[in-house]
């Protein structure tokens, strides 16, 4: 078998990372150096204790006896922990490939021990794989008469997802096709089982994941059954069928079992948006149902293309535009971690009704915004994963590599705390956010080369210190960006290429930046960029400063509120740093700030990792609760609501760096708008 180049294809953020090197000192050098040093082994450790470490040796384990299915049947107290296993190690063992690929970690220490337990789980998942290409630990070890029939619920297709995905990182770390195999052959099973054809069954994942994966498949081997397939998931998803009693699959299926509902938890009005079944993907008009799956599956519809992009273009903007978080978290609704049926309903903590955030969540909507960059660039986009990375996605780990956040409220209320857990049931968030931070050089930024105009074109996306290697025919181009980012708004480029060789460089002007300015001068490129050329050997600069902002939200969300950011960064108060206020005004509640507080910025070291802080040093104010009536009149005289100023001034740090220093973790990222 001949196979095509992945990188001269779609170039994925998963196979164009390893070109780039990032500055061990830097932002991101420290963050990546903590992850491949401390994070990856932590989670390693806590895949021992669970089980899934070796649960593909299909030996029995007690905790299968945990809402144990029969027949692939769902139960009304939600399904087995188990069964997402195969997930969460494929996820670790992509993330540990990404790091030993990359220049600027695969010397970590604890390099041999990565490599021994990569090597001992895909020794077992070679001995797992059935004759027929069936790979799956919980409907061979546990349920053998469930195989195949509840794919609504059961997670068979998203588990080998993120294993194809894994065995394709090892086969790029490694050079052995050996997981690879497996994982094609596993893939042949489905493509054999499920289809448009009579004689198959119309299926299609639960949880969208192996959408997106088949299509990096494709990108590696270039066979058509592969490309076949991944659009067929895709085309095929809520479509209601003739051949199955005029419903869509899951329905169809569904009907076969039983037709058990959903579990008890969830009380959505149409089950079906819960998965995105309700409808073709072509004629959903809102984004709905499970946050995580509703993004992967427009990622690959966006990495598609065609009609399939405009899809994932038009439920990304309204998941954007009003449904998401001043963080970058998506997903208010806790009973199903997903979107809200409704528009602009963004509770911020459970007493508000709501709020969920999950952190893989914001990591898929990172991989939906770089596959929309990829094929069109768009300043709103690129803003949008920038702000997801900095926020939502990075506060899911603590700076200590030991401790992680599945859900990601804004603030806290009664005995609730921020602090993070050190592992969880079902552990999807902190192998998913290793994985990120492995791959990052792929989001910072693309490069293309016109071999005939002999013009090397660099799209940056990110501002990063880091080095990008170009392979170019007969030679190599290198380009280094030093950047200050996200605490200062200065950034410099030096580009060489042999004689004769000219570079085409396109950069970000953010939606936060004030007087931007680019040396040697730029012409505005697509929206939200400025494009500059440069001989083979050149340098350039750009700048901007990063003043505090004060942002409100959207009158239709309800919250009257104003939150605190600087750059890309979003703040939040913690008790640690305002335990005056806070301690008389619990989880911040009742605190207020006014439109025209004034500000000031200071240096912080949290755990090692340098940063800004702020501080309102005017402007905090505090509700007067003088009556115990529950509503009351209001005219001329009499306001709605009586502030007091606070004798204190009110200290932010970056969402990202929460609860890293002990004290209640009791917090809140925006307050009350105080009007005087």
């Amino acid at each position: 078998m001949t196979w095509i180049d992945e990188t001269k294809t779609l170039n994925h953020p998963q196979t164009s990372f390893d070109s780039t090197t990032f500055e061990k000192d830097s932002f991101f050098g420290h963050l990546r150096s903590l992850y491949a040093e401390t994070v990856l082994q932590t989670q390693l450790d806590q895949l021992k204790k669970q089980g899934s470490y070796d649960a593909f040796d299909l030996k029995w384990r007690d905790v299968y006896n945990v809402r144990r299915l029969e027949g692939g049947k769902t139960r009304q107290d939600g399904i087995p922990p188990s069964l997402f296993w195969e997930s969460d190690v494929g996820k670790w063992i992509e993330a540990v490939c990404y790091f030993l690929s990359s220049e600027d970690t695969k010397d970590t220490p604890q390099a041999a021990t990565y490599k021994q337990a990569m090597d001992h789980i895909i020794d077992l998942i070679v001995k797992a794989q059935q004759d027929d290409g069936y790979l799956n630990i919980y409907f061979t070890a546990v349920d053998p008469t469930g195989k195949f029939r509840n794919l609504r619920d059961m997670h068979e297709m998203y588990n080998a997802g993120h294993l194809l995905e894994a065995s394709l990182a090892h086969y790029r770390y490694s050079g052995s096709r050996k997981f690879l195999d497996v994982m094609i052959k596993n893939v042949d099973c489905f493509i054999n089982h499920f289809g448009p054809n009579k004689d198959q069954k119309h299926g299609y994942p639960g949880h969208p994941e192996l959408e997106l994966a088949i299509l990096r498949l494709y990108a590696l081997t270039g066979e058509k059954k592969h490309l076949d397939f991944g659009t067929y998931l895709l085309e095929a998803r809520g479509v209601k069928r003739e051949d199955q009693g005029g419903m869509s699959y899951f329905e169809y299926e569904g009907r076969e079992r039983g037709l058990e509902p959903l579990p008890t938890t969830m009380d959505l009005k149409c089950p079906e948006t819960y998965n995105q079944s309700h409808a073709s993907l072509h004629e959903q008009d809102t984004i709905l149902g499970h946050s995580v799956r509703a993004f992967y599956l427009i990622t690959a519809a966006a990495d598609l293309g065609g009609k399939f992009y405009d899809d994932a273009h038009r439920l990304w903007t309204d998941a954007v535009d009003r449904k998401m978080y001043v963080t970058g978290g998506f997903g208010s609704e806790p009973r199903w971690e997903g979107f809200s049926e409704f528009p602009y309903h963004l509770p911020v903590s459970i007493k508000e009704g709501g709020c969920y955030a999950e952190t893989c969540a914001s990591i898929a909507a990172m991989m939906t915004s770089e596959r929309l960059l990829y094929r069109n660039l768009s300043g709103k986009v690129r803003d949008t994963m920038e702000l997801c990375l900095y926020n939502a996605v990075l506060g899911g780990g603590d700076l200590q590599g030991k401790a992680f956040s599945y859900e990601n409220r804004l603030a806290t209320w009664g005995d609730e705390s921020a602090k993070r857990a050190d592992w969880f049931e079902v552990c999807c968030c902190p192998p998913n956010l290793s994985r990120t931070l492995g791959m990052l050089g792929g989001y910072t930024w693309r490069a293309d080369v016109d071999s005939s105009a002999k013009k090397i074109s660099v799209i940056v996306y990110l501002y990063m210190s880091c080095t990008r290697v170009i392979d170019l025919p007969n030679g190599r181009a290198t380009i280094k960006m030093q950047s200050g980012m996200p605490w200062k708004g200065e950034t410099s480029w030096e580009m060489d290429a042999p004689e004769g060789w000219t570079w085409e460089i396109t950069v970000p002007k953010p939606n936060y930046a004030a007087n931007f300015q680019i040396k040697p001068a730029g012409q505005a490129g697509p929206e939200g960029f400025l494009t500059f050329s440069a001989g083979h050997s050149s340098r350039a600069s750009s700048t901007m400063d990063l003043p505090v902002r004060v942002l409100a939200s959207h009158p239709l969300t309800g919250q009257d509120t104003l939150t605190v950011s600087r750059g890309p960064i979003v703040y939040i108060a913690e008790d640690f740093d305002n335990d005056k206020i806070e301690a008389s005004h619990s989880h911040f509640e009742g605190v207020g700030l006014t439109e025209d507080a004034k500000f000031e910025t200071r240096e912080l070291d949290i755990q090692g990792q340098s940063m800004v802080a702020i501080a309102a040093t005017s402007g905090v104010r505090a509700l007067v609760d003088d009556s115990d009536e529950l509503y009351r009149e209001v005219n001329g005289s009499t306001p709605a609501r009586k502030w007091k100023s606070v004798d204190s001034e009110l200290v932010y740090v970056p969402w990202f760096a929460r609860a890293n220093r002990g004290g209640r973790g009791h917090v809140r990222v925006s307050m009350k708008r105080a009007c005087e």
